[in-house]
């Protein structure tokens, strides 16, 4: 393939009729083309806001281009600043032209990209150069950042692979939906009522402030931690962080619910491949990964098709063993199922993994030891039994200082293949910032693998991406297609991330809950 760049311009036509207009910007000539000739560039393409065209261009020819470069993509991705990626929807293009092109220039070009005038090719051709000055200066820091390989390898084709699966669309049980749609309001407000009532805070979602105004006088510290981090780690004595998440997942899930229109047989949703800072996959308009278990049999496969739900086994965990090398962790990790294995360890009991879990990823994380045993007696643990069970991890420990030493010292962190995250203070780490930094290596370590493993599968046409998830993946395959195939090459792909120092688990799982019926909600 040719090392050479083009530019490629465009304007969507947003009523979906096929009028979209394409350029190409070839040294100083630029030239209208067609979604044909794009898919056969051989050079590489530099374009941006590539999520808004690719799907018309797969729909006009079932493939994508070979090599294209959203450039903002690779500039937030390349960042590592939190507000990069959180503000990303809330810019454009204009900021990061400004020093390659001039503002009168950039100004009607958003007017040209925003359908409010008409092509000018000169103006096109100006911001044409400016693209391509501005991905040569981004590839330079891409490199300098050890972020260009990742992109090239991991994050270009994975984009590829699931653009064009959410461009095939997936399949709705209008049905189901309407049942949902119908009782979602009701599943909704009585949720908001009791909660209300329960807890006497106004009738509406509580705000993160709403919450720490409600849990701060009941001794609840936010020092350094957020409210999700506190609803979902730290016991209470009472139902609250339960309410409170199971009426923020309803929520959700009656946005999503509500964006779908009954007539919409199928949904073609946009795939965000950087939506955290950890570079989770997101999907959005409308957000799937945001319905509830009981809402999302509303997604069905296509005619002669199965779907299946497929997710890795204690991933966390066995990453925090492969990177810190703890004996104990990855033995724990290697008998079986470490949070039942924790659980019987601390509470005697093997039915309490719920809370094993919990108690784990908290210790994981940075929880101080006096408040994790103090929240492992609230579950019921014993606490002897818990102190001596997180004090076996001495290598564990000596890792995560390693980590925060590396963050505090160069004021970066990130996976072995880049995806850092910059720290934006100087000083010593605050408690939050220790355990972003070990989430980073960690949870970015995650993504990778998870990237790595569905790219396993881009050439197999009996798999096809339904939904992705955090670490699992919910897909599409032939009646006569074993799932476990998939299940096997997800194990394989941890395994062959970490050269073999740890077998890598997964296994075929419930994307649904059983249905629900009308009768049932009421």
């Amino acid at each position: 393939m040719s090392n050479s760049k083009k530019a490629f311009l465009f304007v969507r036509d947003y009523s979906e009729q096929g009028d979209d207009l394409l350029y190409i910007l070839d040294g100083s000539h630029i030239e209208k083309t067609s979604a044909e000739k794009i898919i056969n560039e051989e050079a590489e393409l530099i374009c941006h806001d590539y999520w808004l065209i690719a799907p018309a261009i797969y729909k006009a020819t079932k493939k994508l281009p070979k090599s294209i470069t959203d450039i903002e993509e690779l500039r937030i991705s390349t960042s590592g600043r939190r507000i990069d990626r959180e503000s990303k929807e809330k810019i454009d293009i204009s900021n990061a032209l400004s020093k390659f092109a001039d503002n009168t220039i950039i100004k009607n070009y958003l007017a040209i990209f925003n359908r409010k005038k008409l092509v000018d090719e000169e103006v096109l051709s100006a911001i044409g150069t400016a693209l391509l000055s501005l991905s040569e200066k981004i590839e330079i820091e891409a490199k300098q950042q050890n972020e260009w390989e990742r992109f090239v390898q991991i994050e270009r084709p994975i984009t590829e692979q699931l653009i064009t699966s959410t461009s095939e669309g997936i399949g709705i049980d209008t049905e189901q939906l309407r049942l949902h749609k119908k009782n979602i309001d009701f599943e909704y407000y009585m949720a908001l009522k009791n909660f209300s009532s329960k807890y006497n805070m106004p009738l509406e979602v509580p705000t993160d402030e709403a919450i720490i105004k409600f849990l701060e006088p009941k001794g609840y510290d936010f020092t350094g931690v957020n409210v999700d981090y506190v609803l979902k780690f730290v016991p209470m004595q009472d139902n609250f962080a339960i309410d409170a998440l199971n009426l923020l997942k309803i929520s959700k899930s009656r946005k999503v619910l509500n964006l779908i229109p009954l007539s919409q047989k199928r949904i073609f949703p946009i795939t965000d491949i950087f939506g955290s800072i950890t570079s989770r996959i997101y999907y959005k308009d409308p957000s799937l990964q945001n319905l509830a278990k009981q809402h999302r049999n509303i997604i069905c496969p296509d005619e002669g098709k199965s779907l299946s739900y497929v997710d890795f086994d204690q991933f966390e965990a066995g990453i925090m063993g492969a990177l810190s090398g703890d004996t104990e962790l990855l033995e724990l990790y290697k008998i079986g199922d470490l949070y039942e294995a924790v659980s019987d360890e601390i509470f005697k009991d093997k039915t309490f993994r719920k809370q094993a879990k919990r108690l784990f990823l908290s210790y994981a994380y940075g929880m101080k030891k006096h408040s994790l045993y103090d929240a492992a007696a609230n579950y019921g643990a014993d606490r002897q039994l818990a102190k001596e069970f997180f004090n076996r991890f001495s290598v564990f420990e000596k890792w995560k200082t390693s980590i925060h030493s590396e963050y505090s010292a160069n004021g970066i962190i990130g996976t072995s293949m880049g995806n850092h995250m910059r720290r934006d203070r100087t000083g010593a780490l605050s408690e939050q910032e220790k355990r972003s930094a070990v989430s980073q290596v960690v949870q970015g370590t995650a993504s990778l693998i998870f990237k790595k493993a569905l790219l396993r599968l881009r050439d197999d046409s009996r798999f096809e991406i339904k939904v992705p998830m955090h670490d699992a993946v919910l897909f599409q395959h032939d009646d006569k297609f074993d799932p476990a195939i998939v299940a096997s090459n997800f194990a394989s792909a941890m395994t062959e991330h970490f050269q073999g120092e740890i077998t890598g688990k997964a296994s075929l799982g419930n994307f649904f809950q059983p249905k629900i019926f009308e009768s049932q909600i009421r």
